[in-house]
């Protein structure tokens, strides 16, 4: 099992499209327990504020929000989070998401963010993690799959 936080870009994408990569990290890994999603109160929040931005409620309307963060939070493991976190991206609410990876002990963050792509090596440094899109964490899986397999 492979320990995942998911940047809320992430999350957005898949309720709006419903499409690989993300539905299969989603409704396949996630679902058979193959990866366990990580997260925090302050991450579900934020979430919720983004899913309710106007451009956003003619996609996703509030029930369907409402349902998928009740899912989230019932299928993550729920981490508390430190009062300060140390400023590493140009981003500052990224900081947030790499102290979730942090503090969950998680292997990948993964994300389609730029803030938080370029900023891989630091995660390693920091907690040994990494930071992936949902293309290149399918494409680990797939790799385990297949070596699991031979």
């Amino acid at each position: 099992m492979i320990r995942v936080v998911f940047d809320t870009n992430v999350l957005v994408s898949y309720l709006l499209t419903h499409r690989p990569p993300i539905a299969t990290l989603i409704e396949v890994y996630l679902g058979t327990g193959t990866i366990i999603a990580v997260t925090a109160p302050r991450m579900l929040e934020e979430l919720e504020r983004v899913l309710r931005y106007p451009r956003l409620q003619q996609y996703v309307q509030e029930q369907e929000a409402t349902r998928f963060l009740a899912m989230l939070a019932a299928l993550s493991e729920v981490v508390v989070l430190p009062d300060e976190v140390p400023q590493i991206c140009r981003d500052r609410d990224d900081d947030w998401v790499i102290a979730c990876a942090v503090a969950g002990d998680a292997v990948v963050l993964v994300t389609g963010d730029d803030d938080l792509l370029v900023v891989r090596d630091t995660l390693q440094e920091v907690a040994g993690g990494t930071v992936m899109s949902p293309a290149e964490l399918i494409a680990v899986l797939e790799g385990c799959d297949t070596e699991d397999t031979e």
